[in-house]
């Protein structure tokens, strides 16, 4: 389906401000290489990478079921889809103690810390970084999304349309933010990864 750019984009303005989100989970998210015998075969849990920043680390092993640190959520507010597939927002909620000494929660949205000298970007959770547009397909797989693919442009044609498209170039890599080094979930831009530590995987909403 394609759409006036400027029309779209108007609307998710106004989506934006008026948003009344939608939410499904808590689950977990299945981790898994797509080389033929890949290592790696474990889950997502979110671990410290700097004064409420998360990293989505990778941990292998069996399923770990409910615990604040491995369980997540989508949030979507029904108006932006790739087929028939929702695009919304991958959370985790930040544990804290309150000013009354309560526990309580922040909700946090996935972003993406690209580096000047890579094309692997950080999955990162945090209030700094902006959202990066998830959905899951029909087999559970996360996938991240967008709308225009500046490899059709023309110079001096500004694109009139987009076509929401869903792509998978989600890695475990090795990486470093804030001295904190985890083997953690990357984004790959384009192309051979930079970083010779990552290897392409699957991401895999499974129900707790």
């Amino acid at each position: 389906m394609k759409f006036q750019l400027s029309a779209a984009l108007m609307g998710l303005a106004v989506t934006a401000v008026s948003a009344q989100y939608n939410q499904t989970g808590p689950f977990n998210l299945h981790i898994k290489g797509q080389k033929p015998k890949s290592s790696i075969d474990g889950y997502a849990s979110s671990c410290h990478a700097g004064a409420a920043i998360e990293g989505l680390c990778y941990g292998a092993g069996a399923a770990p079921g409910h615990g604040s640190y491995s369980e997540y959520y989508f949030n979507f507010t029904g108006y932006n889809e790739v087929g028939n597939n929702e695009v919304g927002s991958l959370i985790w909620n930040l544990p804290y103690t309150d000013q009354n000494g309560n526990p309580a929660q922040e909700s946090q949205a996935m972003g993406l810390v690209f580096q000047t000298h890579s094309n692997v970007a950080a999955a990162l959770f945090g209030f700094s970084q902006a959202d990066f547009n998830v959905g899951f397909d029909s087999h559970g797989k996360m996938f991240g999304s967008d709308y225009v693919d500046d490899s059709k442009f023309v110079a001096g044609t500004p694109p009139t349309s987009y076509t929401p498209k869903a792509y998978y170039q989600w890695a475990v890599c090795w990486q470093y933010f804030t001295g904190y080094y985890y083997q953690s979930v990357a984004w790959v831009q384009l192309g051979t990864p930079h970083n010779p530590t990552c290897e392409l995987v699957d991401i895999i909403k499974v129900p707790v």
